[in-house]
């Protein structure tokens, strides 16, 4: 993990000094803005072949709307709306007026109701430790562990996960419920999972790209994942997710598919497995997208989303009565085991 960090920083530096030496040499105007626009993500973008995407027809489609005539605000909607074209959560577009960004999972279900949670199943006397939320329950005469992880973003200590899991270790099963986390800090993926890993296992490879052309990228880089506390627990793990995950998340519901106690129920998480790296244009707005692909150990590629081990929604009448069907189905699992 710590490797690919490294990695991913040297990228970053090197795209940041290709800003300092390139762009101030470059003149500013509508049409210029839009060609370098388009080029850089033509070069350095990672997924066009993966989403079976024609850029040349995306430079035809929004050349011919562009012209040095128009306002600051009509070079943002058609610079945003091509860049949305790539159906990437970690696209943006930032000017000073105004941020775009790509809607990843706005045709899908919330799947996710922490109230509902608090009314019909985890109640309201539950332990805040650090940034996770974590308690127990009881169904059908057994212990039931639970704990939420809201934010990546949120840093996670040793201690705030040794206690969370040491404090449910009685229980039969533990539901980690990470519904509508949206990424953040990737060290946490790390911090978090070796809590889950039975012993070294490789979760993933990752891959940045080093040329031009659509499908140049680098040698993998495999990252592994091991054991690092006693603060393990023995049983069924059931990871929750829905769409709303993204991201860091998403790196963190593929790296679990390498261990065998962790069962993944609910929706396909958002994807956005890519690293994005940040860019300057001519005329000072920041622009960012993936640069790098990550593959499972098999070499599948989960960019649009990770798939559930067991897929299963809320159902909005059950929901209303109180019943959160895709903790149902973790509770379901645990119990039958």
């Amino acid at each position: 993990m710590k490797n690919l960090i490294l990695y991913i920083s040297a990228f970053l530096l090197f795209a940041s000094c290709e800003k300092i030496l390139m762009e101030k040499e470059v003149a500013d105007d509508p049409v210029t803005n839009f060609e370098y626009l388009w080029k850089t993500a033509d070069e350095k973008y990672s997924f066009f072949a993966y989403k079976n995407i024609n850029w040349n027809q995306k430079y035809n489609e929004y050349r011919i709307q562009i012209d040095n005539g128009m306002s600051q605000y009509d070079l943002f909607t058609v610079l945003k709306n091509m860049l949305n074209e790539l159906k990437d959560g970690h696209v943006n577009l930032t000017a000073p007026f105004d941020v775009s960004r790509y809607p990843f999972a706005f045709n899908a279900p919330e799947n996710f109701d922490f109230r509902l949670l608090e009314d019909h199943y985890i109640g309201w006397d539950y332990r805040i430790t650090g940034s996770l939320v974590n308690t127990s329950f009881v169904r059908s005469g057994e212990t039931i562990g639970y704990i939420y992880y809201g934010s990546f973003l949120k840093t996670v200590q040793n201690a705030d996960i040794d206690f969370a899991i040491g404090s449910l270790l009685h229980s039969k099963g533990i539901i980690f419920d990470m519904r509508s986390n949206s990424g953040g800090n990737v060290s946490n993926i790390y911090r978090i999972g070796s809590r889950l890993a039975d012993e070294k296992r490789l979760i993933y490879t990752s891959a940045l790209k080093n040329g031009p052309g659509h499908d140049d990228f680098g040698e993998p880089a495999e990252v592994f994942m091991e054991p690092v506390s006693s603060h393990r627990f023995p049983g069924k793990f059931i990871l929750l997710t829905n769409r709303g995950c993204f991201s860091a998340t998403s790196f963190f519901a593929l790296a679990m598919k390498a261990f065998p106690n962790v069962i993944q129920v609910g929706d396909t998480t958002g994807g956005g497995l890519g690293s994005p790296a940040g860019f300057e244009l001519p005329n000072g707005w920041g622009y960012r997208f993936s640069v790098s692909r990550t593959l499972s150990p098999s070499g599948e590629n989960f960019e649009n989303g990770v798939p559930p081990d067991v897929t299963i929604w809320m159902d909005p009448e059950h929901a209303f009565q109180g019943i959160d069907d895709i903790m149902e189905k973790a509770i379901e699992i645990i119990l039958n085991d």
